[in-house]
């Protein structure tokens, strides 16, 4: 049991506002005593729910500030988290987009990591690449580093002490990946409280999400465009360009916006669509929280928080026909709100938060914890 131990949490980086960092900010939380190990930090974006002062990041920072080119310096995330040197710490929680698992700890230390999904550049690169703007020689580089990456990741896998993975889809993925079986699935935390179920619907359908091509809102942005349907996207990333082409005149695109938007987004909206898969996927149950349905991808998260029929409506294929077909079921269902915003409270921060206590106690761990959480 450890009583006046050191613990630290890494996270890969804090440039962006997702479900990783939603995550992790919750970590810092529960972990008041952490020091906060990581790449870049963005403190306009972030010092507000993060201490500055906890946050130690990478030379880099200096030189370059939080950029938003972060994704281009990929060759240099394995080397620096993986020689990054957490012997001091009794306790490291590593929230691992892709990286952070392979920080040397002691042996006798506990190193919990919590797993969005194997490296995806190395296991699922072919998707990743599908429909993307990247250039030619970055594809050629991504392809030809591949093999290495895919070592490294199986290598570094074996650092942490146990693995938790955050849906079981995560969970046969870490299983295919590095022939190894997470211990436990935790869900990521969802704020139920602060979205209230909403009577209200303007009629557009709703999209939040990184701009990134494996997310296929391409088929968002096609199916709306050939319906006449409002739809409206929120987030950014390096797809927005093609995508803004390849839009008709009843799609919006929001970039960034602040959660006071984005909450009054999910109370206005019709339907959330999810076209793509995802590793779990917080925004959408974020929508059910509010008594939205769904229309998502059968595959990924969606599987595991969509009830079809009584919460949403699910599609086989990520195919433009598909989810044409998904919208028309949609308006022939009756939905019960009520019903809808109870299945998203199985996903609520207050359940991340017992289950990652009831973790960290079995482990010892438990008095470096938040009391008061």
């Amino acid at each position: 049991m450890v009583s006046n131990g050191r613990s630290a949490l890494v996270h890969d980086f804090f440039i962006q506002d997702g479900g990783a960092e939603r995550c992790a900010i919750e970590f810092a939380r529960l972990l008041p005593g952490a020091t906060i190990e990581t790449s870049f930090f963005d403190r306009e974006r972030f010092a507000d729910r993060i201490e500055p002062a906890r946050v130690r990041t990478w030379p880099l920072q200096r030189l370059f500030g939080p950029t938003r080119r972060f994704r281009a310096l990929l060759p240099l995330y394995p080397i620096w988290f993986s020689t990054r040197d957490l012997r001091q710490y009794d306790l490291v929680l590593s929230s691992s987009i892709a990286f952070t698992k392979a920080v040397r700890t002691r042996r006798d230390a506990v190193h919990v990591s919590y797993i969005y999904t194997p490296m995806r550049y190395a296991w699922d690169l072919e998707t990743y690449l599908a429909d993307s703007t990247l250039s030619s020689p970055s594809r050629l580089a991504a392809r030809t580093i591949r093999p290495l990456l895919q070592r490294w990741d199986v290598a570094t896998a074996r650092r942490a002490g146990v693995i938790v993975a955050i849906s079981e889809t995560v969970r046969d993925r870490i299983r295919d990946s590095w022939g190894r079986e997470a211990d436990a699935v935790i869900y990521p935390p969802v704020d139920t409280i602060e979205i209230p179920i909403s009577d209200r619907d303007d009629g557009f359908l709703l999209v939040a999400a990184r701009l990134l091509a494996y997310r296929r809102i391409d088929l968002a942005v096609e199916a709306a465009t050939r319906l006449g349907r409002d739809l409206v996207i929120v987030g950014d990333g390096p797809e927005r360009a093609r995508l803004q082409a390849a839009a008709g005149p009843t799609v919006r695109f929001l970039g960034h916006v602040e959660r006071a938007t984005l909450l009054d987004l999910f109370a206005r909206c019709h339907a959330y669509i999810v076209p793509g898969e995802e590793d779990f996927g917080i925004a959408p149950v974020e929508a059910m929280a509010a008594g939205k349905p769904i229309v998502a991808l059968r595959a990924g998260g969606a599987r595991e928080t969509v009830i079809d029929g009584v919460t949403g409506v699910l599609f086989d294929r990520p195919e433009v026909d598909l989810l044409v077909d998904a919208l028309g079921r949609l308006e022939a269902t009756g939905w019960e709100r009520t019903a809808i915003r109870a299945r998203a409270e199985v996903f609520d921060t207050s359940v991340f938060i017992d289950r990652w206590r009831e973790l960290l106690d079995r482990l010892g761990v438990g008095p470096l914890l938040d009391s008061r959480r």
